[in-house]
C-alpha cells in the first residue's frame, strides 16, 4: 500500500516526519519498505493570471498574452489554444527551470519580445498531455510557488500489509493507526452534498438471491453526468498510490477505494436492462463471460455474479464486463457498493487468474461498516467532477447484517503474555486510541466491542497483541523464559529409522532423497505399459514431470542411478527410506506407507591395485546386505524365499515368519535397458512398517558358554529347486533346543550327486548350558535330524 503523506494530512495533523513515521509504523508492525521523496521537476514556476490576450501582429496562430504574477505584469508570446482572459495558468518567468532541466530564457518571437512562457503539463513533466495550457483552480494566488500550491512535495510510504489487516488498505485505515500510534486526533471530513430529482426506487431496484456470498449490496444513482479528465490533484493522488487516471467518473471509484478501502464499480446505467441489479449464481445456459480487458472468462456454479435484468454486467469483487463499462457517451451511472463474502472472491479470483485492487480487497475482507459511507463520497466527488445530480435515496439491500463479536481482556492474562505489568487506566487507554472503549469492566476485566473495521479482533490474544504495539514492542522487558527444558525421545519408528540409515552407512551405502511427485512413464519403465496402476494425480502439477505421487520408490532410484552413469559414475549403493501413496476408493487422500528401497551395481570395492575393477557385486552381496540389516534391527525368524517379481530375475522374499517384509533381486535386463542402463543392478524394497514391526528393540543377554560344544557334521542331497535356507530352517525345527548352531560351509553340484540335485554340508553345533553332553546324548537329536530332512525335504544323506 502506497501511501502519500499529503492525502494522510486531511485525516490527521502530523507532528513528526515522515522517517520518524515510518519507523514508528514499522515498529508497530506496519512494516514500511520504502520510503519516496516526490518534488517537482522544475523550479521558479508560479502561478500566473491572464489579464488581457491580443492577436500577434505578425503570426495568426500566436497571441500577446499580459501575465500578472503577483509583482508584476509580463508580456508573453503564446500560442495555446485555450489561453484565455481571468484564467489562471503556470507561469515560467525567465530564469525558471523546466522539466527538461533547462533555464528559461528571455525569447523574441516574430519580433516581439517574450518575458516568460505559460507551460501545458508536459512542459512541467507532470504528464504527456500538451493539447493545451494547464488550467489552474481559480481559487489560487497569482505569484504562489507552483510546486506548493499544487502538493508536488510529497513522500510516500510503501507499507507492507498483513493479510489480517485489510483495514490498513486504505489511506483512512492508515490514518487510524497513525492516529492510535501517535495519540492524535482522528478528522475524517463530512461528506456533504444535496440530493434531487426522482427517488431511486423509481429508477432502479435491487436483489439478492445469494445472500450467504452478498451479505450487503448498496447502490446510488448519479445522472446528467460529463465524463471528461479528472482535476490534477486527483491525478496526482492517483499516481502517488500507483494507479493510472481514465476519467472522471471511473477516477472517482478509484479514488474513494483507495481513501476509504471499499471497492467500487461503476455502471453506465443506461445499459442495464430495467435498470435493475440482480446478484446470483450462474445459469446453466451461462458459460462465459466478457470482463472489461476483453477477455471471456469461464463460468462455474459458484462464480458470483451481477447481473441486470437479463444478463450478468459483471464478477462480484472482481472485475466490470464490457457491456456496461463507462465510456466517453456515459450520461448516467449507477454506483455500486458492495459487502462480499472473502472466500468466495478468493476462489473465483484464483480460478480465473484475475487479479485486481478489488479483488486483493474483498478477499482479505473490507469494512462493512464502510459500504456506505464510500458510497456516498463516491457519489459527492462524481456529482462534483462530473456535473452530474444525485437521485434521491439509497439502496441498502442488507440480508445478513455482519456483527462483530465482544470480546473479553483480562488484564492479569495481558501482563501474564507480555510480561509487562501495565496498570488497568494504561490498558483503557491503549483501547481507547484503538477506538476501542469499554463497554463493561470489573476489576481484572474490559469488555470491548471491536469497531467493523477490525475483523482480525476475535479473541483475548488479538487485543493483547493491539496492547503490545501500542505500548510498544520495545518497552516490552527481555526476560528468559521459564520452562522446563528437555528433549523428547523419538517414537520407536523414528529411532528404527535412524537406526536403520546408521546400518545402511555402515555397509557402504549413500542416503538419497528422490521427489515423490513424479512422470508415470516411470512406473511405465519398471511395471510395463501393459500394468494396469491406479495413481494418485495433482490436481495442478508443476509439470508433468511431477504429475502424479509415486507408487513405488524404485522408479526414482533407478532414474538417480541413470543420471549418476551420464555422469560416468557407475559404481553405486544407494538407499532411500520413504513414502509411496495408494489411492483408496471412495476417499479423498492416498494410503501412505514408508518404504525401504535400495540397489547396488558396479564395483564390489573402490578401485584399487589390490581390489580388480572387475570384482562386481552379484547376488550374494544383496543378500548380505539384507542379512545384516535384518540381524542389526534384531529381526527374528528371518529366511529367504524365491518368489516371482515381474522386473526382476532372482528375486527372492524377504520374510519374517510368516511375514513378508519384502523382494530382492536383480533388475530385468530389458527393464534396465528401458532406464537406459548398461550394467547389471541389485535391488530390493522392503516395507519398512512391516520390518519395524517385526524388530526388537533390546537385543537379549546370553551368558558365554561354561560348556564345550559337540561338533557333528551333515552333507545332504536335496533338489536344486529347494533352498539352503529351507534346509536350515528344518534343521533347527528338529534339533531344537540342544542344536545352537548350524553353518553351511559347503555347496557341490555334479558326478557323483544325480543331475538336479546338489550337495549341501553343514557344521552343526550342539550344547547344554548347564552340562558337557556326551555322543550318547546327542545321536537322538542327529538322527531326528536327518529323519526330519528326508521326510520333509526328500534329502538323502551323502556318505
Amino acid at each position: 500500500m502506497r501511501l502519500s503523506i499529503n492525502w494522510l494530512k486531511d485525516f490527521v495533523d502530523l507532528n513528526v516526519s515522515p522517517q520518524t513515521l515510518a519507523d514508528k509504523l514499522t515498529l508497530a508492525g506496519l512494516e514500511v519498505e520504502a520510503l519516496e521523496v516526490l518534488a517537482p521537476r522544475f523550479s521558479g514556476v508560479v502561478v500566473g493570471r491572464v489579464d488581457r490576450v491580443e492577436p500577434h501582429p505578425q503570426a495568426d496562430r500566436l497571441r500577446l498574452v499580459e501575465v500578472f504574477d503577483g509583482c508584476g505584469h509580463h508580456r508573453v508570446v503564446c500560442g495555446a489554444p485555450n489561453v484565455q482572459p481571468g484564467q489562471l495558468y503556470p507561469f515560467a518567468p525567465v530564469g525558471a527551470v523546466l522539466a527538461d532541466g533547462k533555464a528559461l530564457k528571455e525569447a523574441t518571437l516574430r519580433g516581439i519580445r517574450s518575458e516568460g512562457m505559460l507551460l501545458a503539463e508536459d512542459e512541467l513533466g507532470l504528464s504527456e498531455d500538451h493539447s493545451g495550457l494547464m488550467e489552474l483552480p481559480a481559487h489560487l494566488a497569482p505569484g504562489a510557488d507552483l510546486g506548493e500550491v499544487l502538493g508536488l512535495n510529497d513522500t510516500v510510504l510503501e507499507v507492507a500489509i498483513t493479510p489480517n489487516r485489510p483495514d490498513c488498505l486504505s489511506v483512512l485505515g492508515l490514518a487510524r493507526e497513525v492516529a492510535a500510534i501517535l495519540d492524535i486526533p482522528l478528522h475524517i471530513p463530512p461528506v456533504e452534498f444535496t440530493e434531487n430529482g426522482d427517488p431511486i426506487e423509481q429508477r432502479a431496484g435491487v436483489a439478492i438471491e445469494d445472500p450467504e456470498n452478498c451479505p450487503r449490496y448498496t447502490a446510488r444513482l448519479v445522472v446528467d453526468l460529463e465524463v471528461r479528465p479528472s482535476p490534477f490533484w486527483l491525478r496526482r493522488r492517483l499516481q502517488a498510490s500507483g494507479l493510472r487516471a481514465i476519467n472522471n467518473l471511473v477516477d472517482v471509484t478509484n479514488y474513494v477505494m483507495l481513501e476509504y478501502g471499499q471497492p467500487l464499480h461503476a455502471f453506465d446505467f443506461n445499459c442495464l436492462q430495467h435498470g435493475q441489479i440482480v446478484v446470483r449464481q450462474p445459469r446453466p445456459e451461462e458459460s462465459s463471460f466478457t470482463t472489461l480487458d476483453g477477455q471471456d472468462r469461464p463460468l462455474t456454479w459458484e462464480t458470483l455474479l451481477i447481473c441486470d435484468a437479463s444478463q450478468p454486467v459483471a464478477i462480484a469483487g472482481v472485475m466490470g464486463g464490457q457491456s456496461s463499462e463507462v465510456t466517453g457517451d456515459t450520461r448516467n451511472v449507477l454506483l455500486e457498493s458492495a459487502y462480499f463474502n472473502p472466500p468466495s472472491i478468493r476462489r473465483t479470483s484464483k480460478r480465473l487468474g484475475l487479479s485486481s485492487e478489488s479483488a486483493y480487497r474483498f478477499e482479505r475482507g473490507i469494512d462493512p461498516g464502510s459500504v456506505v459511507p464510500a458510497l456516498n463520497r463516491a457519489a459527492q466527488l462524481m456529482a462534483e467532477l462530473g456535473s452530474g445530480r444525485i437521485l434521491r435515496g439509497l439502496i441498502d439491500v442488507c440480508p445478513r447484517p455482519v456483527v462483530r463479536p465482544r470480546v473479553r481482556l483480562r488484564l492479569s492474562r495481558t501482563n501474564a503474555v507480555l510480561g509487562t505489568s501495565l496498570s488497568k487506566p494504561e490498558v483503557s487507554d491503549i483501547l481507547r486510541r484503538l477506538q476501542l472503549p469499554a463497554l463493561e469492566e470489573d476489576a481484572d476485566s474490559l469488555t470491548v466491542q471491536p469497531p467493523s473495521y477490525r475483523g482480525d479482533l476475535t479473541r483475548e490474544i488479538d487485543l493483547i497483541e493491539e496492547v503490545a504495539r501500542l505500548h510498544g514492542f520495545d518497552n516490552i522487558p527481555v526476560t528468559l523464559p521459564r520452562l522446563a527444558m528437555g528433549a523428547q525421545r523419538p517414537d520407536r519408528l523414528a529411532r528404527l529409522r535412524e537406526k536403520t540409515k546408521e546400518l545402511f552407512l555402515g555397509l557402504g551405502f549413500h542416503e538419497v532423497i528422490t521427489y515423490a511427485f513424479q512422470p508415470d512413464r516411470l512406473s511405465d519403465l519398471l511395471f510395463g505399459e501393459a500394468a494396469e496402476r491406479e495413481f494418485v494425480r495433482l490436481a495442478n502439477p508443476i509439470s508433468e514431470e511431477q504429475a502424479v505421487m509415486r507408487l513405488d520408490l524404485l522408479p526414482g532410484l533407478l532414474e538417480t542411478m541413470r543420471r549418476n552413469a551420464a555422469h560416468l559414475n557407475k559404481d553405486l549403493k544407494i538407499f532411500e527410506i520413504a513414502k509411496v501413496f495408494h489411492p483408496k476408493l471412495g476417499e479423498q487422500l492416498p494410503r501412505e506407507t514408508l518404504m525401504l528401497a535400495g540397489l547396488l551395481t558396479g564395483a564390489r570395492n573402490l578401485p584399487a591395485w589390490n581390489h580388480p575393477p572387475e570384482n562386481l557385486v552379484d547376488y550374494y552381496d544383496l543378500k548380505g546386505v539384507m542379512e545384516n540389516l535384518l540381524d542389526g534391527l534384531l529381526v527374528s525368524q528371518s529366511v529367504f524365499r524365491p518368489t516371482s517379481v515381474s522386473f526382476l530375475r532372482h528375486a527372492t522374499a524377504v520374510r519374517a515368519g510368516a511375514t513378508e517384509l519384502g523382494y530382492l533381486g536383480e533388475l530385468h535386463p530389458e527393464v534396465a535397458e528401458r532406464f537406459d542402463l548398461k550394467q547389471q543392478v541389485w535391488v530390493f524394497q522392503l516395507n519398512f512398517e512391516l520390518l519395524a514391526a517385526a524388530a526388537q528393540d533390546f537385543a537379549t543377554f546370553t551368558p558365554l558358554p561354561k560348556y564345550p560344544s559337540v561338533f557333528r557334521d551333515l552333507a545332504v542331497t536335496v533338489p536344486v529347486a529347494v533352498p539352503a535356507g529351507q534346509v536350515v530352517e528344518v534343521i533347527f525345527q528338529c534339533g531344537r533346543p540342544k542344536l545352537v548352531e548350524a553353518q553351511l560351509f559347503d555347496v557341490y553340484a555334479g558326478p557323483p550327486v544325480p543331475v538336479g540335485e546338489r550337495s549341501l554340508a553343514f557344521h552343526l553345533y550342539y550344547r547344554d548350558p548347564e552340562r558337557t553332553l556326551t555322543d550318547e546324548e546327542v545321536n537322538p537329536w542327529h538322527d531326528a535330524i536327518i529323519q526330519g530332512l528326508q521326510e520333509k525335504l526328500g534329502a538323502k544323506l551323502r556318505a
